[in-house]
């Protein structure tokens, strides 16, 4: 059976307004109210149906999801992923095999699922509603502003907005981080982008070849040079999401680097010169791509929360992901169930800035890491040949190679830091070691000025 976040719920309940309704936004809907606060959702799209694909559900992902939702539910909507056969993008040989130990997977406490986008998107928004969480679509967030102390929130058609708290979860452009914090965009291209789309079942399926990859428990990776190709089954392997790493070959000289985040691009515009026929054979079944540039801060963010104390940036808004990367969306989750817990302790107003830039600690660091290492583990997949890929090769375990314990050792204890952490237990144990203390202590400190006055 699925439970709600555990906690006692906030003694103080605040209103908040949430800038974006992506799964930063709505998980963070979700477990704030369900502490007891009144939460709006404010939504650029018209629609949750946007064109999506596949993500990767990781255990430090999935354990929560198995919480709020419950396993049954959860099993139904993921495939688990038992591991990563890796190919040759030029030739289609296959090249090695990295299994996800059952060992290993059971001491993280979930387990390494892959999912449609949509689908965990649909999961949050119709637990925030049952929450009693408040969504409304089609709203353009014009501006956001510090108040005296409720800041405000200004529409494209000029209505107005105020609460106790803003999150702005508004993705890499920020339309708050610009506003509330007075900063430009800084994000520069990379010169890479993702192209996602998705193949149903029954197109694959009349390709004997093909069809092995919508049957297999498996997230197989095509290695080529300044590029890669990743697929793996979604919704019960009625679909098949597909994702290209690229080299961004088709933006034009001149092309504003930030112009619209992604875009729907045809089939034909994919240059597959370099891709060997499997992965030939699969593009040509996808009718359309979004493609998604990966974009880099010129410097990271120094401070999540405005001078205020009462504006806050969450998920990409904060900390910009490689699209289509394994952890853009369990950091999004994990910010937001770090945030929930803290403010499920709110007891009285002089806490919220402590509260805030406690989770700004918390997630900063976390955020680095796991940032470094996911998109250390893609440009792996994407080297040139050389020294670098010749030494990657001959580091891929072949799939009847016996992983001997200490590989087995050298595996968990490079996962249990990323899969094993519990975002709930790292709130709670801030609470235990600090928030409760300070809190302790400002409370003795207020009944002894009473006890004073009454003299």
């Amino acid at each position: 059976m699925a439970s709600s976040p555990s906690s006692p719920g906030a003694s103080l309940k605040l209103d908040f307004l949430i800038v974006g309704g992506g799964i930063a936004g709505l998980a963070a809907a979700y477990i704030l109210a369900k502490g007891g606060h009144q939460v709006r959702v404010l939504e650029k799209s018209s629609t949750l149906d946007l064109p999506a694909s596949g993500i990767r559900v990781p255990p430090n992902l999935s354990k929560v999801l198995r919480e709020w939702i419950g396993e049954e539910k959860l099993a139904s909507l993921t495939s688990l992923n038992q591991g990563t056969p890796l190919y040759d993008l030029l030739t289609s040989r296959r090249k090695g095999y990295n299994p996800w130990k059952p060992v290993v997977m059971r001491e993280t406490g979930g387990d390494f699922l892959l999912m449609h986008r949509a689908d965990a998107h649909k999961v949050l928004y119709d637990l925030a509603i049952s929450a009693g969480v408040r969504v409304d679509f089609s709203v353009n967030v014009a501006s956001v502003e510090p108040g005296e102390p409720r800041p405000r929130i200004t529409l494209a058609n000029g209505q107005c907005f105020t609460a106790d708290i803003v999150i702005g979860a508004d993705g890499p452009c920020s339309t708050v981080r610009r506003t509330a914090f007075e900063l430009e965009n800084d994000l520069e291209p990379t010169g890479m982008v993702v192209y996602s789309g998705t193949i149903s079942a029954q197109k694959l399926l009349k390709d004997p070849v093909l069809a092995s990859f919508i049957q297999a428990d498996e997230w197989p990776i095509f290695m080529g040079t300044n590029r890669s190709v990743c697929c793996h089954p979604v919704r019960g392997r009625k679909e098949l999401a597909v994702q290209l790493f690229w080299p961004d070959e088709r933006r034009p000289k001149g092309q504003d680097p930030h112009g619209p985040w992604q875009n729907v691009v045809a089939t034909s515009e994919l240059r597959l010169d370099d891709c060997g026929d499997i992965v030939k054979r699969m593009v040509k079944l996808i009718p359309f791509f979004v493609k998604t540039p990966w974009m880099k801060r010129k410097s990271p963010l120094e401070d999540w929360v405005d001078d205020s104390g009462r504006i806050v940036l969450m998920g990409e808004a904060a900390h910009p992901w490689l699209p289509g990367g394994t952890h853009s969306s369990s950091m999004a989750v994990e910010d937001a169930v770090v945030f929930g817990t803290l403010f499920s302790h709110l007891a009285q107003g002089d806490q919220i800035p402590i509260f805030l830039h406690a989770y700004h600690e918390l997630r900063e660091a976390r955020n680095k890491t796991v940032k470094d290492k996911d998109v250390e583990s893609f440009e792996v997949m994407w080297l040139p040949p050389g020294p670098a890929r010749d030494a990657r090769d001959a580091n891929t375990p072949s799939e009847d190679e016996d992983v001997d314990e200490g590989m087995l050792k050298e595996q968990f204890d490079a996962l249990l830091e990323i899969f094993g952490y519990n975002a709930a237990d790292a709130a709670q144990e801030w609470w235990m070691d600090w928030g409760r203390l300070s809190q302790a202590r400002e409370s003795k400190a207020r009944y002894r000025l009473v006890d004073y006055m009454k003299k």
